[in-house]
């Protein structure tokens, strides 16, 4: 059922954190868990709910707070990684290597998904009445933006993310190939 229906890219995403976590490597288990995928799916749930705050006030409400949760999440995974990177240095490099295979797999599925089925769809649902904005996300109108522009601004947004946590627990980020 899971091959049928994931985006293979999201499946290879989970994957390289699955392998850290069948070893039994904690340090890799929750930078992949609270930095990469907690760290990527706050993005994309701010990007959700700035399409439906206007078009869907409960949803965007609803997802207020796991954006909060989240970055609650990522808060948590910081202050304890931080820690176990300078108690085991000699895991950065395994950590780091983790980290650029997941976001490999983290962009790909963005390209995948926006080139298929395109941005949020409440915010092509709510376009602008007459005179007001449409939704925005990190400066990009969502209802008139391209998928290409969308992908981007989502990207951007997460990678940026990823860097400015990594260096705050002493890794480096590492770009795809």
């Amino acid at each position: 059922t899971i091959k049928a229906y994931v985006n293979p890219h999201l499946g290879k995403f989970a994957e390289v954190l699955l392998e850290k976590i069948d070893k039994k490597d904690f340090v890799a288990g929750v930078v992949g868990q609270n930095i990469v995928l907690e760290g990527m799916a706050f993005s994309v749930f701010e990007m959700l709910h700035a399409g439906a705050e206007t078009s869907n006030p409960k949803f965007a409400r609803t997802l207020s707070g796991t954006i909060a949760d989240e970055r609650r999440h990522v808060g948590f995974g910081e202050n304890r990684i931080g820690e176990l990177i300078r108690r085991y240095p000699e895991k950065k490099p395994e950590v780091q290597r983790m980290q650029r295979d997941m976001t490999k797999h983290m962009l790909a599925t963005f390209h995948e998904a926006f080139a298929r089925n395109g941005g949020p769809t409440e915010a092509r649902a709510s376009a602008p009445q007459k005179g007001k904005p449409g939704p925005t996300y990190q400066g990009l109108n969502l209802a008139e933006a391209s998928n290409e522009d969308m992908e981007e601004a989502l990207s951007a947004t997460v990678l940026k993310e990823f860097k400015t946590r990594l260096g705050r627990i002493g890794l480096d980020y590492q770009s795809p190939v």
